[in-house]
């Protein structure tokens, strides 16, 4: 998981409060603490605690080992204690911004000719995009939901402001936030446009590898349907 999964999944893991407060006893307490304790001190069936604890253990925040110096017959029981992996809440920054700069700065310096401009962005755009996917190991989501999301989730890290939306058994996304105004300002030009057209599209294609349909792509405004 990235870090914006990793802090969704914390959000959601400790957002219920039963949860949260087993959560707090395990941290405090002296040594790994079994299910049979943790239902004891807060009265619920110890199904209902390993429920709350596969939960926290999912998100990453528990982790459990088997008890194999106790006592009697049969499955040893189960001690959990928190994860040595720090908890981080903090926001995970732009990682885009410092190229978005770069590009920022160095596009007056490109070939003025729209169509130039958008087929080198698109190029760019689809070479980045196949890089990203190795680093995600390859793996392409197979369900319309999973595709969109992963598209939302990069067009956001580069700064983009992508919204989804459903219709029917497909889903849309769409961006109308410029990437370069908050970097040189309200003063866009064409070439930014252009560029910015490009970028899109280049990573819409190689990132859905073939399932998504550019509806409609000028400038920043990209409408696209998985």
């Amino acid at each position: 998981m990235d870090r914006f999964d990793r802090l969704y999944e914390t959000a959601r893991a400790l957002g219920e409060e039963t949860r949260f407060k087993v959560y707090r006893a395990i941290c405090v307490a002296d040594d790994p603490v079994p299910v049979s304790a943790l239902a004891d001190s807060f009265s619920l069936h110890p199904n209902a605690i390993r429920q709350h604890l596969g939960r926290l253990e999912q998100a990453g925040l528990v982790v459990s080992r088997a008890d194999r110096d106790g006592i009697g017959a049969g499955r040893p029981r189960r001690l959990y204690e928190a994860s040595p992996r720090p908890l981080e809440f903090s926001h995970p920054p732009h990682s885009m911004r410092s190229l978005v700069a770069v590009l920022a700065e160095a596009v007056d310096a490109l070939p003025s000719d729209h169509r130039t401009l958008v087929r080198f962005g698109r190029g760019w755009g689809r070479s980045w995009a196949t890089r990203r996917k190795r680093e995600l190991n390859g793996s392409s989501p197979r369900s319309r939901r999973g595709r969109a999301e992963l598209l939302a989730r990069e067009l956001r890290d580069w700064g983009w402001r992508p919204t989804t939306s459903r219709e029917g058994p497909r889903m849309r996304l769409e961006t109308g936030q410029c990437l370069f105004r908050d970097v040189i300002g309200a003063e866009t030009n064409g070439r930014c446009c252009a560029l910015e057209e490009g970028l899109l599209t280049g990573l819409v294609e190689a990132l859905a590898n073939g399932h998504a349909r550019v509806d409609r792509a000028e400038g920043c405004h990209l409408s696209v349907v998985v």
